[in-house]
């Protein structure tokens, strides 16, 4: 007997009216490739976007109210439609974990997550609604910001979405030009050719930020900042973490983000206490990060007192 056949099921979360429905059917359904699938697209919310003359092969089934989010309703559409790939339009004002939190039926899994923002709305609901806006995206592999402008503050996009998930690809797109290539090394707050870029407890988040999307800007740079120490375990002899705590959304939300670094004297540092360290930065693969990332070398590793809050 053969092995029954995976299911993928992908997450589009997003504010009512982001262009959640649109993506659907633009970037997913109307896929020439999809016409091979049995598509189940389970809508959580009734947008100004109506799923019309989709192709036969996709079932349009609507959920009304959060509760509706179980694992027998789930099993109930699986076992009527027996779909192959399954897309949940879902209502990120519900909360993500009454999603995460409800068991999949046999041979459904969770494949990706997709994140859709208005930028007409962007700074509006990011000020009022921070923390629904971090558990959306938090678990997203990319964060779709639609209806830009060239004009648009692409800066404090970048910041925020990655604040909330500092993995996260970030697409613009605007309506004519379709997704935008926008480059934001102009606005870095310290200066890339400076011989040492000195960075404080602002500039470090940016920094970090920075490093994860475009780490061939920092190559053979040399940085300097104040972090505290982390060794883990599994982190090779002569490595360590130099971090520093970060508030992602609210005082509740914190994240401790760096990168391994490699000092010959790590293994005197004392878990927890606080350095200047100076290092050059590198990338390549580290075993610690089991991949390619920035891997910073350390000139100089001085302790110094707890800084003030």
């Amino acid at each position: 007997m053969f092995a029954e056949r995976n299911v993928p099921v992908f997450i589009i979360n997003g504010f009512l009216e982001s262009g959640k429905s649109t993506f659907i059917q633009n970037a997913i359904i109307r896929d020439p490739k999809m016409l091979k699938e049995k598509v189940l697209v389970i809508v959580c919310e009734e947008g100004e976007v109506e799923y019309d003359d989709v192709p036969p092969s996709v079932i349009i089934y609507n959920i009304d109210k959060k509760e509706q989010i179980a694992s027998d309703v789930f099993a109930k559409l699986r076992e009527k439609y027996r779909p192959t790939y399954v897309i949940i339009e879902y209502n990120g004002v519900w909360g993500m974990q009454q999603l995460y939190n409800t068991p999949l039926p046999k041979a459904w899994k969770f494949a990706d997550q997709l994140t859709i923002v208005d930028g007409e709305t962007f700074t509006s609901y990011y000020a009022n609604m921070k923390s629904i806006f971090a558990d959306m995206m938090r678990k997203s592999s990319t964060v779709v910001i639609n209806r830009c402008q060239r004009t648009d503050d692409f800066k404090t996009y970048k910041t925020n979405v990655k604040m909330a998930n500092p993995q996260a690809d970030i697409m613009y797109v605007n309506d004519e030009e379709g997704i935008m290539d926008i480059m934001l090394e102009e606005d870095l707050p310290y200066n890339l050719n400076d011989p040492v870029i000195e960075l404080n407890k602002d500039t470090f988040v940016i920094w970090y930020i920075d490093m994860v999307d475009n780490v061939d800007r920092y190559v053979g740079k040399t940085v300097e900042y104040v972090a505290q120490v982390a060794k883990p375990d599994y982190f090779r002899d002569d490595f360590f973490f130099p971090g520093n705590s970060v508030m992602t959304c609210c005082a509740d939300d914190m994240q401790f983000l760096g990168f391994v670094c490699q000092y010959d004297k790590a293994s005197t540092l004392k878990e927890g206490g606080y350095v200047r360290v100076r290092a050059e930065i590198r990338n390549e693969f580290a075993p610690e990060y089991e991949e390619e990332g920035p891997v910073l070398y350390a000139k100089s590793v001085v302790p110094i007192a707890k800084p003030r809050k």
